[in-house]
């Protein structure tokens, strides 16, 4: 379902649900005029036409499901993969990670951003996918598949990858091995805020991996056992490239 324009695919996911829209229909836009991140002070900009824009509404099920904004990073990740394979794109696999919780990086820099939601009309996840767009606000950190690809890219057809991926990613019993082996910087020295942005006390060290809730895993030193982390925020380390 393909709207010009609404105030975020999510709201319009919901009503559609209302309607008697079942699980597993798409509602797509051109434009959004309030897109929402995972943090309400982040809204998600997009060019209008350039990129996609999109709800997908899941079975009550995946309510039940651990770490269901991971697994759903993780078939962006290998839509990304895919495509770039198919146009023989200058990227490797090994450039294109999944940033716990929900963000799609290229050469670290961020393609697309999740957003899970739950309630009494089911469960929704919003995607927010940069594909054909050239420029994005300054500081932004941003990218798109177009400018990483080097070419413009279908952006029906990479819908189309995503949501075969994403229903592999859903039925897959070994999905915490899959994603670990996508995480950016695992194994590497970062620092994890923990809890809201500019709440929490940093915490610096290696990424472990998640644990089978889909929390984040963080060895402080090494040979210690490693923190778990349900809710934060992920960066490079102090003085990391």
């Amino acid at each position: 379902f393909l709207v010009q324009e609404t105030s975020s695919t999510q709201d319009e996911a919901r009503r559609l649900a209302r309607e008697g829209f079942p699980p597993g229909s798409v509602v797509a836009a051109e434009r959004q005029t309030a897109g929402r991140g995972r943090f309400p002070e982040r809204r998600w900009q997009a060019e209008e036409g350039k990129n996609l824009l999109f709800t997908i509404r899941l079975d009550a099920a995946c309510a039940r499901l651990p770490a269901l904004p991971l697994r759903v990073g993780a078939a962006l990740c290998r839509a990304a993969i895919a495509q770039a394979g198919t146009i023989g794109a200058a990227v490797r696999p090994e450039d294109i990670r999944l940033k716990w919780p929900n963000d799609l990086l290229i050469r670290g820099r961020k393609a697309a951003g999740i957003l899970c939601e739950a309630g009494g009309e089911g469960v929704f996840a919003g995607i927010g996918v940069n594909c054909n767009q050239r420029s994005f606000p300054n500081g932004f950190g941003a990218t798109s598949l177009a400018l990483e690809f080097g070419v413009e890219v279908d952006r029906w057809r990479f819908l189309g990858l995503f949501l075969g991926a994403l229903k592999s990613e859903l039925e897959n019993d070994d999905w915490r091995a899959g994603i670990e082996e996508l995480l950016w910087k695992r194994g590497e020295r970062v620092t994890f805020i923990p809890g809201l942005p500019g709440r929490g006390e940093p915490v610096e060290g290696r990424i472990a991996g998640i644990d089978p809730a889909g929390s984040l895993l963080i060895a402080a030193e090494e040979g210690a056992a490693p923190l778990a982390f349900a809710a934060g925020e992920l960066r490079r380390a102090r003085g990391a490239s």
